[in-house]
């Protein structure tokens, strides 16, 4: 089976962008046990401005340039593969009626050829690589990848999940140290499908590493959704939306937070951490009854010799 061809994503959505492979069937997201009445009761969920993360280096400089070899030969297969013979003889009979003349394709290509001593096809294919280049070292020069990539980062926000409920760390960090709770999200619901394809996820993977790369197309996950190995044990899946999608912002003076909804549907279980209180259990479990009947609501129970979690239903 032959390699997809690599695509370009447009510049104007980021949000759209499809970085990765489909999720898996379920995402988590932490959360302190004060996200009751919020999240699970007030339906919403928080988008964040990838320069407001809790990580200093969220946006960092990725790649060196825009433009190398790897950009130059998508633009050359394109180009090549737009240039079919029926796609040329268009070309040549549009020249012609814009320049009033009334004479053969034929007599244009033997002129061509005698002149240039190659088929139109040849000399057009001969001329792409400098044209390339030269259109490559313009958009080097418009932009620096810093000035892109802050630019993106201002404008971006996102919805983090995660691949698994289980991860101590997690727990420590987002879950209140095990007092919070854990949604689970069911990634096959229309929520999370693309609004350009529905067979395709909005949810984006995230990729986990250290170095750049030379030009932004070697790796555009590395390029848009990536983050230091340092952060790998989150196992993070995002969603990335602009403002225009923001249905609620509450202002909060320097901050502002920036909402969603999300239909109940998505909502597969609860799970309560294993310091979690009964009267946090009782809050999400009254939640669950009048919203989200479906779900279920679990607790954590950890198992110290084996370093593992079970989970039992509550």
């Amino acid at each position: 089976m032959p390699d997809k061809k690599p695509t370009i994503p447009d510049m104007f959505k980021p949000e759209d962008f499809t970085l990765s492979e489909p999720p898996p069937p379920v995402l988590y997201k932490y959360m302190v046990a004060d996200r009751v009445k919020d999240v699970l009761d007030g339906g919403m969920v928080r988008f964040t401005h990838l320069l407001d993360t809790n990580d200093s280096f969220e946006v960092r400089k990725t790649f060196r340039q825009f433009a190398g070899p790897r950009f130059m030969e998508i633009m050359k297969s394109a180009a090549l593969a737009k240039m079919t013979p029926d796609y040329i003889e268009q070309q040549i009979q549009k020249k012609l009626a814009e320049a009033g003349l009334n004479i053969p394709s034929t007599l244009v290509r033997e002129l061509l050829q005698q002149k240039h001593g190659m088929s139109i096809e040849e000399f057009m294919r001969s001329q792409m690589g400098s044209l390339i280049e030269m259109f490559s070292g313009g958009l080097n020069l418009a932009k620096s990848p810093e000035e892109f990539l802050t630019e993106i980062g201002s404008i971006l926000l996102c919805f983090s999940l995660s691949e698994r409920y289980d991860i101590p760390a997690m727990w420590a960090h987002y879950g209140g140290n095990h007092t919070g709770f854990v949604v689970a999200f069911d990634t096959d619901h229309a929520w999370f499908e693309s609004d350009k394809n529905p067979a395709e996820s909005k949810l984006q993977k995230i990729k986990y590493l250290d170095d750049q790369n030379d030009e932004l197309f070697d790796d555009l996950q590395a390029a848009f959704s990536s983050k230091a190995t340092d952060w790998a044990y989150e196992r993070e899946w995002r969603i990335n939306c602009a403002m225009k999608q923001v249905e609620k912002t509450i202002n909060l003076g320097a901050n502002k937070i920036h909402l969603r909804s999300f239909p109940p549907e998505t909502v597969t279980s609860v799970i309560v951490g294993a310091k979690a209180s009964n009267e946090t259990v009782e809050r999400i479990r009254d939640v669950l009854k009048r919203k989200y009947r479906h779900a279920r609501l679990q607790r954590t129970i950890p198992q110290r010799m084996t370093g593992t979690f079970v989970l039992k239903d509550i």
